[in-house]
């Protein structure tokens, strides 16, 4: 994967015969974002006409957190922190409506079907979790960002 620091685009792997593209960035993202886009934290959109939905994970004090999962439909947006943000780094699981990954990942987490907040990312079939791949997110120190989910 690359990114072109100059537009803020970041091309996605091709995950079964769909790419999908990531817009990162701190500005607003044209007409699908709303009055939400004051708000300092991290924002999902979805670009596409699927809906999806999502699970993040990131470092904290007690060890790797994951947590999901937030329904976003086409066209939509969802707050996912809604605290400024802290890290460099964050990681999002994309799944379409039937539980299937969407994206490649750069490192893999523990999810659950249901809603769910987990610490340690690691020894998930031992502790009777599910493995997935998770995509890094680079907010470049940034308090706001957002994630544009789309079709190519």
């Amino acid at each position: 994967m690359t990114i072109d620091r100059d537009s803020g685009k970041l091309l996605a792997r091709h995950l079964t015969g769909t790419r999908w593209l990531f817009f990162l960035g701190a500005a607003a993202l044209g007409g699908i974002l709303s009055a939400s886009s004051a708000h300092a934290g991290l924002r999902v959109c979805n670009g596409s006409v699927d809906l999806v939905n999502v699970a993040l994970g990131y470092e904290t004090d007690e060890g790797m957190r994951t947590e999901g999962w937030w329904t976003i439909t086409a066209n939509a947006c969802s707050q996912v922190l809604q605290e400024p943000l802290k890290k460099a780094r964050y990681y999002l699981h994309v799944a379409d409506g039937f539980g299937e990954s969407r994206l490649g990942g750069d490192i893999t987490l523990c999810i659950r079907e249901e809603k769910f907040v987990l610490y340690d990312g690691d020894q998930c079939w031992q502790r009777g979790l599910i493995e997935a791949d998770f995509f890094q997110v680079e907010t470049e120190g940034k308090q706001d960002w957002t994630v544009l989910l789309s079709y190519d």
